[in-house]
């Protein structure tokens, strides 16, 4: 990993402003009589940063492995409301100073046009009165993820985390699916209010962020906050409609072929999804998390031995919490420490193959992090989401080869048959959350209920005719409160169908020459963002397209992988 130069201890300890701001200042007033002078300055900005980056990152990962715990609570929230308004401000000033310099324009171009770019965006967004507001959404984040954590569903006499529950929807037997989903469903229908009133302080804010620096909406703040420089929001519309046309019939097609083998004659519901044979048990690849990290360190070791090296690196180090349990948040994560060098992983697994390609998923966030760990500037250390959800979406493909570590020969056919439908599965739901929020931050005065109908819209826009909703209304118009994003990163979720056209690409190169494959993967995940996307894509040997045309030749693709393991 890169070193520190010295100028900032590695292990400051941050309890106030205090223990950061002279190595700010010092900053704020250093001499730049040369391009070297700006390059140090730039460097040593990135070191005063990640060492408050790694503590931040530390801090809310103790809250949302222990929700209940008012100690990380505190530690969280001493960060994202007291702290970070205060980095935010004086790094606005920082940028200043650089982009003021005489030397900025002679720095190398090679080098630092993508940094130059970053710094443009950010100082053309910044407005001292949005400080406030960003710290007020952070401690709204942080009382959704201890809301979230909270949520337990009543099963059998036992109060139980949502992912345990999930696994009965895999059920062969119908009425312990639909007796799971109605548990699961009625558990996050009882917070339903708390979840609304808490969005809709969620929108106002991000609303007022936008309207501050000059926004007609949050939306398109947004869009340009998030850096998306290689595509428009009409290009996303554009995708919204391709996913609409050439994915959503492919997706019935998949629920149609799965209501015909539960031999279901009368209306397919949505615990039916899910559901196994008679004849089939859900597919049961480990007991403990122990197994799991244990096998996927295998796995990975048949890839590249230096993959299972990163692994075992951040087990050694503690850098795991994968079981589900009570009081601990929802999803999964990767987080990129950027004094340690390695990240922390976080899951909730239940013993299920969904838990397998999670493990596969966030593992390729983390092998991203090891590749870009020698880069000195933090600013190429973190990409962006298009880009690291296309390193952990390809890892899950590149490994699915290997995955008879967790199976009998017959069960890891059902297991890749699974994942490639679950490829597919991905668009049409992409789809219908980023629309969502669309329309959500470009109707900002909307009411609880238009929001609900605009939902309920969506799911059948995107959610095909197959699956019977009769009845359960209600469920339909609330299921956007299961998608964590909405809440903690808006509109951080389009990238994955981004990304998944990327994985994919990476997927059909590696089936050509796995080698070839394997080191343009890694050689375009080491760019970090050093690079312009659609550069980093073609040093992967990939296009930087998500266009109808390219999009429809993947489908082709998925497809054919689909038939040639007998799903299609």
């Amino acid at each position: 990993m890169y070193q520190l130069s010295g100028f900032i201890p590695a292990d400051l300890q941050i309890n106030s402003w205090d223990d950061l701001k002279p190595y700010f200042e010092k900053l704020l007033h250093q001499d730049i009589k040369s391009v070297e002078d700006l390059e140090r300055l730039i460097v040593h900005y990135s070191e005063a940063i990640s060492v408050y980056h790694e503590q931040n990152a530390r801090s809310y990962i103790n809250m949302t492995c222990h929700t209940n715990n008012e100690d990380y609570v505190k530690r969280h929230e001493l960060f994202a409301v007291e702290l970070g308004p205060k980095l935010e401000t004086i790094c606005n000033q920082i940028d200043k100073k650089i982009t003021a310099s005489d030397f900025f324009k002679n720095l190398p171009e090679e080098r630092y046009a993508c940094y130059k770019q970053s710094i443009a965006r950010d100082l053309e967004l910044f407005r001292e009165k949005n400080v406030n507001v960003q710290a007020e959404l952070s401690k709204m984040v942080s009382e959704f993820e201890q809301l979230a954590g909270k949520l337990m569903v009543e099963y059998d006499g036992e109060k139980l985390p949502i992912p345990m529950v999930s696994k009965k929807l895999l059920s062969s037997d119908r009425s312990e699916r639909e007796k799971a989903w109605f548990a699961i469903q009625d558990t996050r229908y009882q917070s339903k209010d708390e979840h609304d009133q808490l969005f809709d302080q969620m929108i106002k804010k991000r609303h007022e962020l936008a309207t501050n620096a000059g926004y007609k909406n949050f939306r398109d703040y947004k869009h340009d906050a998030l850096h998306r420089f290689d595509y428009t929001v009409k290009d996303v519309l554009q995708f919204q409609e391709s996913i609409e046309e050439l994915v959503v019939p492919l997706a019935n097609k998949l629920l149609e072929k799965q209501k015909n083998k539960l031999g279901i004659t009368d209306s397919f519901r949505p615990w039916d999804s899910s559901g196994k044979p008679k004849d089939e048990k859900p597919l049961e690849p480990f007991e403990k998390a122990e197994e799991l990290l244990g096998k996927t360190k295998d796995i990975f070791a048949k890839l590249d031995p230096q993959f299972k090296d990163n692994l075992q690196k951040m087990d050694d180090a503690k850098l795991f919490d994968l079981e589900s349990r009570a009081n601990k948040a929802p999803g999964g994560y990767n987080y990129g420490l950027e004094i340690t060098g390695m990240p922390f992983i976080f899951m909730n697994a239940a013993g299920t193959h969904r838990d397998v390609v999670t493990l596969m998923h966030e593992g390729g966030h983390a092998m991203h992090t090891f590749l870009t760990n020698n880069e000195p500037l933090i600013n190429y250390r973190n990409t962006p989401s298009e880009m690291a959800e296309t390193a952990s979406m390809s890892m899950e493909l590149l490994t699915a080869k290997h995955w008879g570590e967790f199976y009998n020969e017959e069960d890891f056919k059902r297991a890749r048959q699974e994942h490639m439908e679950g490829v597919i599965d991905t668009f049409p739901w992409v789809a219908t959350v980023d629309a969502f929020q669309h329309w959500v931050y470009t109707n900002p005065e909307h009411t609880v209920e238009d929001r609900d109908g605009e939902f309920e819209k969506l799911m059948q826009r995107f959610g095909g005719t197959c699956v019977d909703w009769s009845g359960l209304e209600k469920y339909r118009r609330n299921f956007w409160q299961k998608q964590l994003h909405i809440f903690s990163v808006p509109f951080y979720y389009i990238e994955y169908a981004i990304a998944q056209i990327g994985a994919l690409q990476v997927y059909r190169n590696f089936k050509k020459d796995e080698k070839a494959g394997l080191e343009a993967y890694k050689r375009g995940l080491s760019l970090g963002s050093s690079k312009p996307l659609p550069q980093v894509w073609e040093a992967m040997g990939i296009k930087f397209d998500f266009s109808k045309n390219n999009l429809k030749a993947l489908m082709d693709f998925v497809s054919e992988e689909l038939a040639s393991l007998g799903s299609l």
